[in-house]
């Protein structure tokens, strides 16, 4: 078994897995949260029918604030660390992986919180499509998707087939992307030799980006909401957890200094608006929107490597303990969060308050509402609902996560 320096970091982390078999990234918590914070925004100046015409805010909605594509990128890319660390380290420790166990895990975390949001976006909550108004902002209507591909955790495909037509469950097409990519992944780590893991994991990205080249095309749809232009931000998570596993990446990220990482932070803000200008590459958009979301997905690898690893980060992230606490609970956030806004437009429409061009106090005062709402429910959800199938989930668990 490899042996690690005994004051290194990553001695202590290798430790305490050995100890009590658990896991443990504590500055990842905030990060999570930071991702589902991104998609939240992005959702509510996007769903809940507020308009605002002058140009500050026309600015800030295209360039800052409808960038939940990123928030959900940084999940991909943090799934596909978690994972397959866990499996490295799993096939390192026992000398395999147990695939069935590992799929139970998937199972009991996953579905029991995935199908109850199906059950209720395809049959309680159309029930109220009677009662809503002409000019109410999120339909619940199921007719124009296929309940299948979300039964079926496809649901990525609804939506590049058929549109944007339910956001209410659309918005679990991610969940169906991760599903997609842990049904072949322990596979893959399992049976391909280690020492051929990380070139395994290059190439994917490589797929991934020939994908968006060959296929998409600049296909917004196809760039977003398909597995396999997904796939790069995921295969990028597995790569930095490749390199977690050795000991010389670790004391390198150790010793990084503090402005090469205040660099790459300065170098995913200024990204950020920039991506809103990539149809001005003209004939070579293809070539930018192919290549663009490993850039994105690169730089959230390095965020995580930094915050888990360097010692001179300018911030550590579980030092803000608040943010850091709501960690856990993200998953539910990111389920739960459109039921919540279209609960509370509900509310206000029944109250009587006029949602229907609403006014930005109102605006405001929704956003609100709504965000301490699906933080509430999502801890109420995580300890009285979820709790009961993870606590089933570790006894199939070979290294734990905290």
């Amino acid at each position: 078994m490899q042996t690690f320096p005994r004051y290194s970091g990553f001695y202590y982390l290798f430790a305490t897995m050995i100890d009590s078999n658990k896991v443990f990234f504590p500055n990842l918590e905030g990060l999570r949260f930071f991702a589902f914070f991104v998609v939240f925004i992005n959702h509510a100046t996007s769903s809940l029918g507020y308009y605002n015409n002058s140009s500050s805010y026309v600015f800030s909605i295209v360039h800052f604030l409808k960038n939940g594509p990123l928030g959900v990128s940084f999940f991909f890319v943090l799934s596909g660390f978690l994972i397959t660390y866990l499996l490295l380290k799993e096939k390192e420790l026992n000398g395999k992986i147990n695939i069935k166990n590992f799929y139970l895990r998937r199972i009991l975390r996953i579905w029991p919180l995935y199908f109850l949001l199906v059950a209720l976006c395809l049959i309680a909550f159309p029930m109220l499509e009677n009662h809503l108004p002409d000019f109410f902002p999120m339909g619940v209507s199921i007719d124009e998707i296929n309940k299948w591909l979300y039964l079926s955790f496809t649901g990525n495909f609804d939506y590049i087939y058929y549109g944007i037509n339910n956001i209410l469950i659309g918005v679990l097409w991610s969940i169906s992307v991760e599903e997609q990519f842990y049904l072949f992944w322990p596979l893959i780590v399992a049976f391909i030799p280690t020492k051929y893991l990380l070139k395994t994991f290059i190439l994917l990205i490589l797929g991934s980006i020939a994908f968006r080249f060959f296929y998409a095309q600049g296909n917004a749809m196809l760039i977003k909401y398909h597995s396999l232009s997904s796939l790069s931000d995921l295969a990028s998570g597995a790569v930095i957890a490749y390199l977690a596993c050795k000991e010389s990446v670790i004391e390198w990220m150790e010793k990084i200094p503090k402005y090469s990482i205040m660099i790459a932070y300065l170098l995913l803000f200024i990204l950020i608006p920039f991506r809103t200008y990539v149809w001005k590459f003209g004939v070579y958009y293809n070539h930018a929107s192919s290549i663009l979301p490993v850039i994105f997905s690169a730089l959230f690898a390095f965020i995580i490597m930094e915050q888990n690893y360097a010692k001179n980060s300018f911030y550590k992230i579980k030092n803000w303990k608040l943010i850091s606490s709501f960690g856990k609970y993200t998953y539910g956030m990111y389920c739960y969060h459109m039921i919540v806004f279209f609960s509370v437009l509900f509310l206000f429409h029944f109250m009587g308050i006029n949602i229907n061009g609403m006014s930005k106090y109102t605006f405001v005062l929704i956003v609100f509402i709504s965000f301490f709402s699906t933080i509430l429910v999502s801890e109420l959800s995580y300890h009285y609902y979820e709790s009961i199938f993870l606590r089933l989930k570790n006894k199939f668990s070979f290294i734990k996560r905290e």
